[in-house]
């Protein structure tokens, strides 16, 4: 995608597929809605193959489950997506903008199984999110017994009604802007005079150095080609040298990565000796101007895949996407209950053996002993390591002291 993109910035001009890309690009802003889809393409033999091929023995349950899942994505707006405040002001001055409480955008994810039945669905709308899940079905996915949801919904303490809620496949939700803010008013309860402002956020100016950087690397190494028509739509093949190209990636990150860790993480200190030397590429698909689908064969990474091993996976671009509306009868959830069902679930897992005795009137429910209290000086540690107050909170109510919560955090 940032290949693909490379064209959108206006430095292969002079190549007539990548200008046809380039348009195909800058069309995608100007719809009202926008949806995207993965699937993945490969057969249950073809996942077999591959896993064969690479060491890794795939079962034919586990490929059958596998082959023909897709993952959606759908953004809706009364306005066109590039004149929305939120991206707008995120391209302009590199503001941390929190998309989740933008009320004139609407989203949907769906993951959903070869037949199009929806698995797992969450929607934002007006800054509320709604979720539903088929939990029979993901359990039946990955092999098991979907009876055993029954079970477990027939066995949760009533303090769990959200969990069996979403067990039973009902819509949830739950005011986005509420949680923000009491999330805000508990930190700001909690946070000291010496609270430290937190890790630095990629400025402006960085952000336009990291842009550059990837423009100049791709501009030398990507390369398109018009393959001409395939099926109504105009078939473009987008490439560049494996090697070559995640080597100088790699380069052109690196600097900014050590002045912001929390926004890159940890980087390799080289490429793996895995990445392929030969040209890897994307099939690109363009139906009246605008990207319709690009296709890519995971095989193409893996050095041991003989010739003739495919793993092919698609996405698919929709600019026509239907609005994302809000779901009717939703169960409405408060931050009371979300904690509450939380707390619940995760100490009604814990061992007889454990801190503390039972919870009464939840019967088998031990009731730990919470953890010893934080200094000052370690939550805000912990909260640098992004940790947040509110978490620290919980976990400490679960019996967690410093240095498991520190742990935590480190491994996260």
């Amino acid at each position: 995608m940032l290949a693909a993109g490379l064209a959108a910035c206006g430095t292969v001009e002079q190549l007539s597929a990548a200008q046809k890309v380039s348009k195909a690009f800058t069309k995608v802003g100007e719809g009202k809605a926008a949806g995207l889809t993965f699937s993945v393409d490969a057969t249950p033999e073809q996942i077999i193959a591959f896993g064969a091929a690479t060491g890794d023995k795939v079962d034919p349950k586990s490929a059958d489950a596998v082959s023909g899942l897709n993952f959606s994505v759908a953004v809706s707006a009364d306005k066109p997506l590039k004149d929305l405040d939120t991206f707008k002001n995120a391209q302009s001055n590199g503001a941390d903008k929190d998309l989740t409480l933008d009320k004139s955008v609407r989203l949907s994810y769906v993951l959903s199984d070869r037949k199009g039945t929806a698995l797992l669905e969450y929607r934002q709308v007006d800054a509320k999110a709604f979720l539903r899940a088929d939990a029979k079905g993901l359990v039946k996915l990955v092999g098991e017994d979907p009876s055993q949801v029954d079970a477990i919904s027939s066995d949760l303490p009533a303090e769990l009604k959200p969990v069996k809620d979403v067990l039973a496949g009902k819509w949830v939700s739950f005011d986005l802007q509420k949680l923000a803010d009491e999330t805000k008013k508990f930190d700001g309860a909690k946070a000291t005079p010496s609270t430290p402002s937190g890790q630095p956020s990629l400025d402006p100016e960085s952000a336009k150095q990291l842009t550059n950087s990837l423009k100049d690397v791709l501009s030398r190494t990507v390369t398109f080609e018009d393959k001409g028509k395939k099926d109504g739509a105009e078939h473009i093949w987008m490439s560049a040298p494996g090697r070559q190209l995640a080597d100088e990636l790699l380069k052109a990150v690196k600097p900014l990565a050590a002045k912001f860790p929390q926004q890159f993480g940890k980087l390799p200190t080289s490429v793996p000796s895995t990445v392929r030397e030969d040209k890897v590429g994307a099939d690109l698909y363009l139906k009246d101007g605008k990207l319709s689908a690009a296709t890519f064969d995971l095989a193409q990474l893996e050095a041991k895949a003989a010739p003739g091993v495919n793993f092919p996976v698609k996405l698919a671009f929709n600019q026509n996407a239907p609005t994302v509306e809000a779901p009717a009868d939703a169960v409405t959830l408060t931050s009371d209950d979300i904690q509450s069902a939380m707390l619940t679930l995760l100490t009604s897992g814990a061992t007889s053996g454990g801190k503390g005795g039972t919870a009464p009137g939840t019967p088998g429910t031990p009731a730990l002993t919470p953890g010893k209290p934080l200094t000052p000086a370690q939550a805000e540690e912990l909260k640098a390591l992004g940790l947040p107050l509110a978490q620290q909170e919980m976990f400490s109510k679960l019996g967690m002291g410093y240095e498991d919560m520190k742990s935590l955090a480190q491994e996260g």
